[in-house]
């Protein structure tokens, strides 16, 4: 076994102390309140506009990090092609359909929906010749079940404003779980140049079309969106992606993976608190249903410890 081997495996074995436990806290505050302040924005920002301002924002404070960092950088044509496809599918896209579905349906509603993540990556991992276990087929189910009580049977009836919530929030889980694939073009870098380079590449992916798709904007919007814009971009988006790239090293990605069950739940509780949006039993039953798919799919009961060999 190889050292970095050993050392992953350590970190699996390892019980996570208050530091790996605040940087959980800390990650799925910042992703369970992005769909707040994307509500917010999008009021008064199209959609599109609103991520190429968000990628831009954050792409030049990750330029700064590293400037202040005074590394140099030498990357390879293939390298750069890596990083612009991490870019579309890591944060360009999916924030962008993230945007359009928070338009049309509540923030909460989209924030659950991203939940199925764990879910698409499984059955994604099918390409792999990793196949799906019976358990991880019954977490699925379950959690198609709970958007579809979510949603309720109207937003299947007919496209309307649900129907395009629905399908650009399942499209935004779709897109980022192909990206935790393609993420693997870029693994040799450290954390800090992946989220500097594909925020950058993400910048220049959504600022062409959004100049096209809106035009320029006429004006600047009220300071309170541009606050909701600012942290999008500072808290949600850069902050974020350093704070999750801390405590994989430190915790391994299963422990991480716990965010999936905490951000739709500080999306809720932002939702109904902060913009009124209503806590009805069905969108309780549909948050339940989604992150019980998510549990019977990805929890694991912790394999007793092997008894000490006698000496």
């Amino acid at each position: 076994m190889s050292s970095t081997d050993a050392a992953a495996r350590s970190r699996e074995g390892r019980t996570p102390g208050a530091a790996e436990y605040a940087l959980l806290a800390g990650i799925s505050i910042a992703w369970g309140t992005s769909y707040m302040f994307t509500k917010i924005a999008v009021a008064s920002v199209p959609p599109l506009t609103l991520v190429a301002a968000r990628t831009v924002i954050a792409a030049a404070a990750m330029l700064a990090l590293m400037a202040l960092r005074r590394r140099c950088m030498r990357l390879s044509g293939r390298e750069l092609a890596a990083f612009a496809l991490v870019g579309l599918l890591a944060n360009a896209a999916p924030l962008s359909l993230i945007a359009v579905s928070v338009a049309h349906v509540h923030s909460s509603v989209t924030a659950t929906t991203l939940a199925l993540v764990p879910l698409i990556t499984a059955l994604f991992a099918i390409f792999r010749g990793q196949y799906p276990t019976m358990r991880s087929i019954a977490g699925i189910l379950v959690g198609l079940a709970g958007i579809a009580v979510l949603f309720g049977p109207d937003a299947f009836a007919s496209f309307g404003d649900d129907a395009r919530g629905l399908v650009a929030a399942i499209a935004a889980a779709l897109v980022f779980s192909a990206s935790l694939f393609a993420m693997a073009l870029v693994r040799r870098h450290d954390a800090v140049t992946v989220t500097t380079l594909s925020l950058v590449s993400a910048a220049l992916w959504t600022t062409p079309v959004a100049l096209l798709a809106d035009g320029a904007p006429p004006a600047l919007p009220d300071i309170g969106v541009l606050g909701a814009v600012l942290v999008l971009a500072l808290f949600n988006t850069a902050a974020a992606s350093l704070l999750m790239f801390a405590l994989v090293p430190r915790a391994g990605p299963a422990f991480t993976a716990y965010n999936n069950y905490l951000v739709p739940a500080v999306a809720v509780v932002c939702g109904t608190v902060f913009l009124g949006e209503p806590l009805t039993t069905r969108s309780v039953a549909g948050v339940v249903l989604v992150l019980a798919g998510v549990a019977i799919s990805t929890l694991r009961l912790r394999a007793p410890a092997p008894a000490a060999a006698s000496t």
